[in-house]
């Protein structure tokens, strides 16, 4: 069964229309609609008389609460259906694009998200201001969590999935773009984007506010927190900033202590040192959880994964080394400066070797090899 569910704030002259274009392209599916109220109008009443005409309609009025996200999670838990569809109820998500949403789950995909961003879609129904606010929110979400940036709307606010994608999910009602926690939290292989026009509100207003962008910042990070591919990132970055900190101050040391010693050799030696310690620190933060390196640092110091670290890194030294000598002695610039860029084209080098070749080489082996079985 398909269970439709519609989070609602003063949408009274709306939901009819709502309900009657859903009956319509929803024809030969077994389907209820769910909707989850929080409104201060007459929009509960109607609601409600629907209701008792059409056993297909299952309302919940929540007194004193508010919020888009912990409206839809409720609905979830009244749903009786395996595919679930969540949409907005001021009629700018077009009901007819259901029936095209069903037959793409029924074609294997897992979830289905109408995009406006695709060939034949389009986002006419905002203005300009919420167009530039709209597309802020979509590519700082790309920019902070991997999952959603294959997605060309992933903070659409109508989606459709097979209900087992968050089986044992706890989902957080924090923010309003409720489709950004299932993209992230739920485990699914077959994501597929259909296009559609996002369309004029007719009646009623929009309920954007600062709060309400404010929490999907919130969210944001809160879901970066829960992602343990994203937070191994930003912890790889954050220890990479500090080998940065200890290759400058060990450069900038030994120029001043012992001036006599070259500007190769000293590049390589505050190198080295920054190398020992950020292999220490990824191995107890950034991948400290699949390795369990806490208990076995001096050990693994010396076996094969270290020296392939050492190997990859050394790599990146020469990277360093050639952007240094160019800047330093073809291009007679600052040799501060010159070993500063070194470093910071060195640390991309870094970065994927240490996570395709070292970190997770064994894993990536593992799950190719069941692959081939």
């Amino acid at each position: 069964m398909l269970s439709v569910v519609v989070p609602v704030y003063n949408e009274e002259k709306n939901v009819e229309e709502l309900v009657r274009r859903i009956k319509a392209a929803l024809i030969n599916i077994e389907y209820e609609i769910v909707f989850v109220d929080d409104s201060v109008d007459n929009t509960p009443q109607i609601i409600e008389n629907m209701a008792m005409k059409d056993e297909k309609i299952k309302f919940r009025h929540r007194n004193n609460k508010t919020g888009l996200s912990s409206a839809v999670i409720e609905g979830f838990e009244i749903a009786k259906g395996d595919i679930i569809v969540v949409m907005d109820g001021d009629l700018q998500h077009p009901p007819e694009i259901l029936n095209e949403m069903v037959k793409a789950i029924y074609k294997g995909a897992d979830i289905v998200i109408p995009s406006r961003f695709i060939p034949g879609g389009d986002d006419g129904g905002l203005n300009l201001f919420r167009k530039l606010i709209s597309a802020g929110a979509r590519y700082m979400a790309k920019a902070l969590l991997k999952k959603v940036r294959k997605f060309s709307d992933p903070t659409s606010g109508i989606f459709m999935f097979r209900r087992e994608i968050i089986n044992d999910k706890k989902l957080r009602a924090i923010g309003w773009k409720i489709l950004m926690e299932i993209l992230v939290i739920g485990e699914y292989k077959n994501p597929v984007e259909i296009p559609y026009k996002f369309c004029d509100r007719g009646f009623g207003k929009s309920k954007m506010s600062l709060k309400i962008q404010m929490d999907y910042i919130f969210h944001l990070f809160s879901l970066v927190n829960r992602s343990k591919e994203d937070k191994r990132f930003y912890y790889f970055c954050m220890i990479g900033l500090s080998g940065v900190l200890v290759d400058m101050s060990v450069f900038v040391l030994i120029c001043n202590i012992l001036p006599k010693i070259t500007v190769k050799t000293t590049s390589v030696i505050s190198a080295s040192i920054a190398i020992i310690s950020n292999y220490i620190l990824n191995s107890l933060i950034t991948w400290g959880d699949k390795i369990e390196y806490k208990l076995k640092i001096k050990k693994e110091l010396f076996n094969l994964k270290f020296i392939k670290y050492a190997a990859v890194c050394f790599a990146g030294i020469l990277i360093k080394f050639t952007v240094l000598l160019i800047i330093y002695n073809l291009l007679k610039f600052n040799k501060y400066s010159g070993n500063f860029i070194g470093i910071f084209c060195a640390s991309f080098f870094n970065y994927y070797m240490s996570k395709y070749y070292v970190f997770e080489f064994n894993e990536r082996k593992k799950i190719k090899y069941r692959r081939s079985l």
